[in-house]
């Protein structure tokens, strides 16, 4: 459970993105499934930054900043969330919705994002 409330809604804004996100995926909208996989993991990171920090990061390159520096300082599972985050970053934003790219894998990526969420939370808690 997260203690301070922006972080707290947040985070449930994340897992509200990627509910979305499987949604769409499942009416076959691959492309906005993609954004809202990518959505969900920019907020689930912002909330992690506000818990741990106290400092909301708004723009997102701020966002993917503060994630490599708290993976930096603190090593472990943060390493992994930085690598995740850099991969949905790019596969699902950058190549998915912008490029319209698609590949075999973004089903998965998307549905993942729960499991990006979860860490996000664990990490935060």
């Amino acid at each position: 459970m997260l203690k301070n409330a922006d972080a707290a809604g947040l985070m449930q804004d994340a897992r509200a993105m990627q509910a979305a996100g499987e949604r769409l995926l499942a009416a076959g909208d691959w492309r906005d499934a993609a954004e809202k996989g990518w959505l969900a993991a920019r907020n689930a990171s912002q909330a992690l930054l506000l818990e741990v920090n106290g400092e909301e990061q708004p723009r997102t390159p701020n966002i993917s900043a503060g994630i490599r520096a708290l993976a930096h300082q603190r090593g472990g599972r943060f390493l992994e969330l930085k690598t995740q985050l850099a991969q949905v970053a790019y596969y699902l934003h950058s190549e998915a919705f912008y490029g319209g790219v698609y590949v075999d894998d973004i089903p998965d990526l998307v549905r993942g994002i729960a499991d990006y969420i979860a860490l996000a939370e664990e990490l935060a808690g």
